[in-house]
């Protein structure tokens, strides 16, 4: 494979293996392992469908867009509008996430030695990152592709040095009151569509290329997800914190904990500038925002919710996932119905999808949307 499928291909399992990946323990500590396989395969081959179908749109679409600008141009202001809400709402969910969890990894990490507090920790990156951003973040593909085999690394040294740990008591096969905990959660730790546009950028629109890469992008997560999760879970048990890695400390000797946590803080900045490069763009590409103004907003509203008290990591991501990751599907989908009807708009699939699981897809993301809010305003 030539150098920019591996670039491509770390780009997207990189974006896509992130915070979502690490509160997956918790999750199926409490659902059960029915729950959590049956919605980490069904979603992930969603996912993959959706990957899909906004590569397919940036190909046959001229000029580079992110999402709200596609939406536009194939659904009009209202699609535009509401892709954006959507966007914005993701990726601004999406970097709370990462700034909560940064401060958790770093005060685990530091303060036995340093002192100091999640907050503390949390605040110091942020600027480190908030300035990293303002000044440019070049070569992001080529430390996509360092920390994606670190990652790989980790969760492989995790498993080795875990499995003997794994009590098979510490699972259960499904608690029918949590049954749907995953859901958001899931949709969102497998949610790799803002790395989509530098993908088909990096392979130049090579539609073969193109599916190998985002096949590579389904099956790599979530056979790591699967392992990392079970791995963990099985060590854990209920006491399965929302972070996954601060309740491995009774467990591990601290050289393992200690790299681990270093590999989460990295993966967590790596993601965190993937995602505001993505968010920026779509406000200067898509709505003409100066750069500056883009800057700060995507930096600052994330930080500034942060500092008003939201802290619930698990909450946040299965909001983010259900509602804002269930919209921009459905914006996907409904492009998608808008390129099957025009000759040579769709160049990606071999085979069409029916309108019968295309509407059915958009009646159960609808649905999600709907369980999350109201599980979000309980």
């Amino acid at each position: 494979m030539s150098n920019n499928i591996y670039k491509a291909s770390a780009v997207l399992i990189g974006y896509v293996l992130g915070v979502g990946m690490f509160g997956m323990p918790y999750m199926i500590s409490r659902a059960g392992l029915a729950s959590f396989f049956f919605f980490v395969i069904a979603l992930g081959l969603v996912q993959h469908f959706l990957h899909l179908i906004y590569a397919n749109v940036i190909i046959v679409t001229k000029e580079y867009h992110q999402l709200p600008g596609y939406a536009g141009l194939y659904l009009g202001s209202p699609g535009k509008r509401l892709a954006a809400m959507a966007k914005l709402t993701g990726d601004i969910g999406a970097l709370l996430a990462y700034i909560i969890i940064t401060g958790i990894f770093l005060n685990e990490l530091l303060s036995p030695y340093l002192g100091g507090s999640e907050f503390i920790y949390a605040t110091v990156l942020f600027v480190l990152e908030a300035t990293l951003i303002f000044f440019g973040i070049g070569m992001l593909a080529r430390a996509e592709l360092v920390m994606t085999l670190l990652m790989l690394l980790v969760v492989a040294l995790i498993s080795v040095k875990g499995w003997q740990f794994v009590d098979a008591g510490n699972f259960k096969v499904i608690d029918w009151r949590y049954a749907l905990l995953p859901y958001g959660a899931m949709l969102f730790a497998l949610d790799g569509n803002g790395a989509i546009p530098m993908v088909v950028r990096l392979l130049r629109r090579n539609q073969r290329n193109i599916r190998r890469v985002i096949r590579l992008g389904f099956i790599i997560p979530v056979s790591v997800i699967i392992i990392f999760t079970l791995v963990v879970s099985g060590i854990t048990g209920a006491g399965s914190t929302p972070d996954g890695l601060s309740g491995l400390r009774s467990t591990f000797q601290n050289g393992v904990l200690v790299f681990a946590l270093i590999f989460g803080v990295l993966c967590m900045v790596t993601s965190y500038l993937g995602v505001s490069e993505s968010a920026q763009e779509a406000l200067c590409r898509d709505f003409k925002f100066p750069k500056r103004l883009s800057w700060a907003l995507v930096s600052f509203i994330p930080y500034i919710m942060y500092l008003i008290g939201f802290k619930n990591l698990i909450n946040l991501i299965n909001f983010v996932g259900g509602v804002a990751g269930g919209t921009l599907a459905i914006v996907l989908i409904l492009i998608f119905l808008k390129l099957e009807k025009k000759k040579g708009g769709l160049v990606i699939f071999k085979q069409k999808p029916s309108l019968t699981f295309t509407f059915l897809l958009i009646f159960l993301f609808i649905c999600g949307i709907i369980y999350e809010v109201v599980s979000f305003m309980d």
